[in-house]
């Protein structure tokens, strides 16, 4: 039984062109498994994956709508900043030893 670490040796002694091979396929199997795992659990929490999507496109806005929002609170933060910036004041805080 071949250790990992005698794999990699093996791995690192054939040429790049398959090295590259090798590792996009491994990557794509990881990727493909943990997408296996989310449908899986978008489905067996009760909510069709269906479902779920078309409850978040009629929770979203229209895309103008957040746009014109977005846009909106800018100058407002903007505004604030220059012309009423908040004021901030600080106190002294004293410390005495053995006290609480």
């Amino acid at each position: 039984m071949a250790t990992l670490q005698n794999h990699i040796e093996n791995l690192r002694a054939k040429p790049h062109h398959i090295r590259k091979r090798i590792a996009f396929w491994s990557s794509f199997g990881v990727t493909a498994l943990i997408a296996v795992f989310w449908v899986a659990s978008m489905t067996s929490s009760g909510t069709p994956v269906q479902g779920a999507v078309a409850k978040a496109v009629d929770k979203a806005n229209p895309p103008g709508q957040s746009l014109v929002a977005a846009v909106g609170s800018l100058f407002g933060d903007v505004r604030d900043l220059v012309m009423s910036p908040k004021k901030v004041e600080y106190g002294a805080i004293e410390v005495v030893a053995g006290e609480r």
